[in-house]
Order: structure tokens, then C-alpha cells, then sequence
């Protein structure tokens, strides 16, 4: 006679449907030092993204290339109420389809931010369940950070950064 702590059982609960890996590039913008009111390139980091999709959530996890234990984050996306974990912290829809560009995705990206904000907490973010994360606002650091694919012809400058 089974239990529901066997392994059989939860096996098919975490049941993996997909995996991919997919090239990103990490851009990351910060103050000028002589202009307060513009962002200017600081790091650009070529990054791998790992996607796992299982029956209730998707993951994202961005790694090094060139070092594999070197993590740039992860995502938790959990299917049925469209919510994002990251680090421990919900983040939820605030606006939907609020930005669409097909170089980048087929699908537009939702606006998420905090559930609960606190101090020195990230800005909102843009965020689809097929591509990932698209930005993040650093507010402590005061950055702005891009991740997109390698052959992408957006100019973060004219179209990002500055929305």
C-alpha cells in the first residue's frame, strides 16, 4: 500500500514539461557621474538563460557562460495567479500588456512590482511567461538593468531606458 510521501507521488507533481537554454545579454545603466539626469552604459555581460517549465510554475535562472556556479538570479513565475517570486519576495501584475516589441517576444510583457515594497526594494519590472524578466530598476544602486537576446536591434536608449 503507497503513501503520498512516496517518491512515485511526488515525482508526477513535479513532473518537468519543458527545459530550454536561450542567449541573453545583460545590459546594466547607470548615473552619470557629470550628468544626473542621464544613464550611460556601465556593464555588459553575456548570460545564459535557463528556462524550466513544470506543471505550476516556470523558473528562469540566468548563469555565467564561462562559469556555471557564477548565478545572476532567478525567477519563480507560478501559473495560476500569474504572481513572481524572486529572492522570497511576490511580486504581481500591476499593468497588463504594457509593453510589446516582436524583435524581442511574440507576446507582450506585463508590468509587475512588490506586493509588499520596503526600502531599497527593486522599481517594477517587465515580464512575460515565455521570455522572462526584461528589466529591472535597481533603485539602491541606481541602475537600470536590460536583458535581451543576443541579435536584438533595440536601442535600449530610445526605447527603454528612458519609458
Amino acid at each position: 500500500m503507497g503513501t503520498k510521501t512516496d517518491a512515485k507521488y511526488f515525482k508526477g507533481e513535479k513532473s518537468i514539461v519543458s527545459k530550454s537554454e536561450q542567449n541573453r545579454v545583460l545590459y546594466s545603466y547607470g548615473l552619470d557621474t557629470l550628468n544626473w539626469e542621464k544613464y550611460v552604459l556601465k556593464r555588459k555581460v553575456n548570460l545564459i538563460l535557463n528556462r524550466t517549465e513544470r506543471d505550476s510554475t516556470i523558473t528562469f535562472r540566468f548563469i555565467d557562460p564561462k562559469d556555471t556556479l557564477d548565478n545572476y538570479g532567478s525567477t519563480q513565475f507560478v501559473k495560476y495567479n500569474k504572481s513572481i517570486y524572486i529572492v522570497g519576495d511576490k511580486h504581481h501584475i500591476i499593468e497588463s500588456e504594457k509593453y510589446l516589441n516582436k524583435n524581442i517576444s511574440k507576446y507582450p510583457f506585463d508590468l509587475y512590482d512588490l506586493v509588499e515594497s520596503y526600502d531599497d526594494a527593486n522599481g517594477a519590472f517587465l515580464f512575460n511567461a515565455d521570455y522572462g524578466i526584461l528589466n529591472v530598476e535597481v533603485w539602491s544602486a541606481g541602475r537600470q538593468i536590460f536583458y535581451l537576446p543576443n541579435d536584438s536591434i533595440v536601442d535600449i536608449e530610445k526605447e527603454l531606458l528612458r519609458k
